[in-house]
């Protein structure tokens, strides 16, 4: 048994917590929310470590975790030197879509490279605007709204009222969320309110900083995917996959703070093949399957091979800065490989 039977019980509850907090804070560089308009009440952004407590919980179970993020390849590494005979050095760079200050301040080696470059280059240029995002998702109202029944015709009655209370406290109207697609309300609400404090106060995410930084000091500034393929990418997954991670999400309480604590953690020591073991190590009958296949394939392995493509020319006079979420870099279909396989030199800096 890997993890104590009462503590795996509440976990096999957070596949869809997972599933969201992986959407928001590796892939979605767009927010759903306009942040000036939550209503945000006191809220933490601490939880529990859960591979801290595997660890402790199973020894066993958390060295089999280790053992298979061991075998990930460039894995091990968030920032990453680009190079190729004749052209100036380039650089990759994983981020999360946070605006924690542990995530979003930039390091000194990372100040370092923009310094030596001429362009900063990040998922979707508008998608960090949040208004912006938002017009997107207003023009394309057939991938975010419902054309027929409400939100709650395919919630859980039990879940009802956590629903609405859950999206009126992001600054939702309940009229509203209940016209919406599921992913989009899922999406929201894996948002954690301190993350819409943060916003409201002025704070960034960690890819806002970075273009904010390249506009500040001259930098072209770029992007591989436009709103309307970030969107269409959720959008196409199964609506019953959105559905079941929506009322998983309601259901789960505190756990997504504490997942999105574990992530952190994670995401600062810089060991990011371990993500995907772990989940499937405290969620063994959900965490794998046809859904998690889903997933990866669209949100990850399909994505990758579109921004290897459209990033090879922009790398072709070097001093390019490359910033996307952290899980696109690793594992046979990440980017790191995919520029190898291109004929660059890519070498960890950390």
């Amino acid at each position: 048994m890997i993890l104590k039977q009462t503590r795996m019980e509440n976990l096999l509850i957070t596949l869809g917590v997972l599933k969201l907090i992986l959407v928001f804070t590796f892939f979605a560089s767009f927010s759903v929310i306009d942040p000036r308009t939550a209503n945000a009440q006191a809220d933490s952004c601490s939880g529990t470590n859960l591979l801290t407590q595997l660890e402790n919980e199973d020894p066993l179970a958390y060295r089999n975790v280790k053992a298979q993020a061991d075998v990930v390849i460039n894995s091990k590494s968030v920032f990453w030197k680009i190079e190729k005979d004749g052209v100036a050095p380039s650089y990759l760079f994983g981020t999360m879509h946070l605006s924690d200050p542990r995530i979003s301040t930039l390091t000194d080696d990372v100040k370092s490279a923009l310094a030596q470059s001429d362009t900063v280059v990040v998922e979707s240029v508008d998608a960090l605007d949040p208004q912006k995002a938002q017009q997107a998702m207003g023009k394309l109202a057939h991938l975010t709204f419902l054309t027929q029944g409400t939100l709650r015709d395919l919630v859980d009655d039990e879940l009802e009222d956590e629903l609405k209370s859950t999206v009126e406290e992001r600054g939702i109207p309940m009229n509203l969320a209940d016209r919406m697609q599921p992913w989009v309300v899922a999406t929201t609400i894996s948002l954690p309110v301190c993350e819409i404090q943060r916003k409201q106060s002025g704070e960034l995410v960690l890819d806002s900083v970075l273009a904010q930084h390249a506009e500040d000091n001259g930098l072209a500034l770029k992007g591989l995917e436009t709103i309307e393929e970030q969107l269409t990418v959720l959008a196409t997954l199964p609506e019953s996959y959105h559905v079941s991670a929506l009322e998983e999400t309601l259901a789960s309480g505190s756990l997504a703070n504490d997942m999105i604590h574990t992530m952190k953690d994670i995401y600062k020591q810089g060991n990011i093949g371990i993500i995907f073991p772990l989940m499937k190590a405290v969620m063994p009958k959900t965490g794998s399957g046809e859904g998690a296949a889903q997933f990866q394939e669209a949100l990850i392995e399909k994505r990758n091979l579109t921004m290897a493509e459209r990033v090879e020319p922009m790398l072709e006079n070097g001093k390019v800065f490359v910033a996307v979420g952290a899980l696109h870099l690793p594992d046979e279909t990440g980017l790191v490989k995919l520029l190898r396989d291109r004929g660059y030199k890519v070498t960890s800096l950390r």
